[in-house]
């Protein structure tokens, strides 16, 4: 008989919680974990079982949204395809939150950041669909990525403006689907609401969290 899979106390129950606004500023970045308390997000580490090891806040403004990880392990290395391989962040946003598909929409995105560029990419969209939902990719370029490197622990910051963003209107719908993996060398992660060991979470925007725009 195959194995069952791991149940873990996350698989209960769907995370809900607010994303507070960012002001509009020229400079990038406008977001600090150290300053923006209200925009931190709910560490969900012990509910997926897992050892956390990063910490990460969001904030949304009209322009798109920002996005801070402050990892507490040192920048050991990065692979590009294979972003899961070595030091990485992903973001998964449904700009309708969306939870009667078991596929992607094409309000759905893949993002993916480097804490460091490898073959000169530091930033990209890898969202993959059914060709019906499919939408055209952003450009790695159109992503903004700045990295603070110390010795045991490095902070990286990222925007991803509303032209990346497919369907996102907060003045008409302000509910996103969220979530994230944030990857270490040697299979080491930390989730957000979505376990890899347990779904392809990539493909499954029905089980990420609901995320609610407020000012």
């Amino acid at each position: 008989m195959d194995e069952l899979p791991a149940i873990t106390p996350i698989n209960f129950f769907q995370i809900a919680f607010s994303c507070s606004y960012l002001p509009v500023k020229e400079a990038f970045p406008r977001l600090s974990l150290s300053t923006s308390k209200k925009h931190l997000l709910p560490n969900t580490a012990a509910l997926c079982n897992e050892k956390p090891f990063a910490q990460g806040a969001m904030g949304w403004n009209e322009e798109g949204l920002e996005f801070c990880f402050s990892v507490n392990k040192g920048l050991e290395e990065v692979f590009f395809p294979n972003i899961t391989k070595g030091d990485s962040i992903e973001l998964f946003i449904d700009t309708r939150n969306i939870k009667t598909s078991g596929f992607n929409t094409r309000f759905c995105h893949h993002f993916f950041f480097l804490p460091e560029a490898i073959e000169g990419r530091q930033a990209g969209e890898m969202t993959h669909f059914r060709t019906e939902d499919a939408h055209e990719l952003c450009e790695g370029s159109e992503l903004f990525v700045k990295t603070i490197v110390k010795k045991n622990e490095y902070t990286l910051h990222c925007h991803i403006p509303k032209q990346c963003l497919i369907g996102f209107d907060p003045q008409q719908f302000d509910r996103l689907g969220f979530t994230y993996r944030i990857n270490r060398p040697h299979l080491e992660s930390q989730h957000f609401c979505v376990v890899t060991a347990d779904y392809r979470l990539e493909e499954q925007p029905s089980l990420w969290s609901q995320l609610r725009l407020i000012k």
